[in-house]
């Protein structure tokens, strides 16, 4: 049976937050063009795709894969400005676009390219999980902008709207608390994870080194740098930031973990 640009999409949002899985995710995502070249959200996902690229420095050009990502972000916000596209006034795009402009640096366009994606939502079944995990998402742009307040007042609501939210709100969370020094906060949220992904252990490291856990903060960031030992402290702090008082507290939280 012919698989169609929605099946091409599912398969690629299954795959794998690895480089392999990402390469496998961009087939999917090429695929589903090919299918369809007016659906959205696969111009939406595959901008995450190279967007994640540059994130976990998978990609030799960061800035090329952060191009590649807007250019398929514009794509999609245009399909959702067109009438006559099939999705007009769809979110996804501004939504993913959003992500974009903070990993430049650009926060001011990124919080208002995510409040026209939240005006957007307005599916009566979905409109309680789109927006929450939208706000969750949103609370990480916040959380390198340097307001971890307003980051956990967005994980917050979202937790009131979505019963059962995903794994990576929690990651979010952690992470906005370690931001606010709210250590032992940050190591419940963890604990009460399932099957957290390695990054968690970033958090879970430096939370602990903070609290002067020494031992635990070490053996933690040594079972972080069995799978991913070529990441190291320069790579942490290359991140855009607001305010570089933020970026100064989490990378004096990874090295006393002993990051590298």
């Amino acid at each position: 049976m012919m698989q169609t640009a929605q099946d091409y999409c599912r398969e690629g949002r299954q795959q794998p937050l690895t480089p392999e899985g990402n390469e496998k995710a961009k087939e999917c995502y090429e695929k589903a063009i090919k299918e369809n070249d007016k659906y959205l959200p696969a111009y939406a996902e595959y901008s995450y795709v190279h967007l994640r690229d540059c994130q976990n420095r998978w990609t030799p050009d960061r800035e090329a894969s952060l191009d590649e990502a807007e250019r398929l972000a514009d794509i999609a916000v245009a399909l959702g400005n067109d009438v006559t596209s099939g999705w007009h006034n769809d979110f996804r795009g501004r939504w993913y676009r959003a992500m974009v402009y903070w990993n430049r640096g650009d926060f001011t366009t990124s919080f208002q390219e995510f409040a026209a994606a939240r005006a957007l939502i307005t599916d009566p079944k979905r409109i309680d999980t789109d927006t929450a995990d939208l706000d969750a998402d949103m609370a990480e742009a916040y959380i390198y902008y340097g307001d971890p307040k307003q980051a956990l007042a967005l994980i917050d609501g979202a937790a009131a709207r979505h019963p059962a939210p995903p794994y990576w709100h929690g990651w979010n969370r952690a992470r906005a608390y370690y931001m606010a020094k709210r250590y032992d906060d940050a190591l419940a949220t963890i604990r009460g994870m399932s099957s957290p992904p390695n990054d968690v252990r970033l958090i879970e490291a430096a939370s602990e080194a903070q609290l002067k856990h020494l031992d635990d903060a070490r053996r933690i960031m040594g079972e972080f740098s069995k799978i991913e030992p070529g990441w190291t402290l320069q790579k942490s702090g290359e991140y855009r930031y607001g305010d570089n008082a933020a970026r100064d507290h989490w990378l004096d939280g990874l090295s006393k973990a002993g990051l590298k």
